[in-house]
């Protein structure tokens, strides 16, 4: 009697057996170690892309508000030297006086008198 079964043959096929099972449930266990690795790195790439794309449209979004800022700073550019061009032209500064004698009214004697 050969590990307590009745013949070498059964036993053989037993023992078989028992290895067979041990390497299906061995290869399982590889599977779905495989799997859970797989699944991790999936979910790892699909964060990273998500991360790019936030990045990507952060980045857009800072071009858009320096471009934005760069136009105002050209507006106001533009709309000083069009008021420094007008004050060139006129007789008169912001303040209300004259620019050849720095009176409100001029005199005789001024180059911009009007009478």
């Amino acid at each position: 009697k050969a590990l307590g079964h009745a013949d070498i043959e059964s036993a053989v096929a037993s023992i078989m057996r028992a290895e067979a099972e041990r390497a299906e449930e061995e290869q399982r266990r590889i599977e779905d170690a495989l799997a859970d690795e797989q699944r991790a790195e999936e979910e790892q790439r699909k964060k990273e892309e998500e991360e790019r794309k936030q990045f990507r449209e952060a980045m857009e979004a800072q071009r858009l508000l320096d471009k934005m800022a760069i136009e105002e700073e050209q507006k106001e550019k533009k709309k000083a030297l069009l008021k420094k061009e007008q004050q060139k032209k006129s007789t008169k500064s912001s303040g209300g006086k004259c620019q050849g004698c720095n009176l409100k009214k001029c005199k005789k004697t001024c180059l911009f008198y009007s009478g």
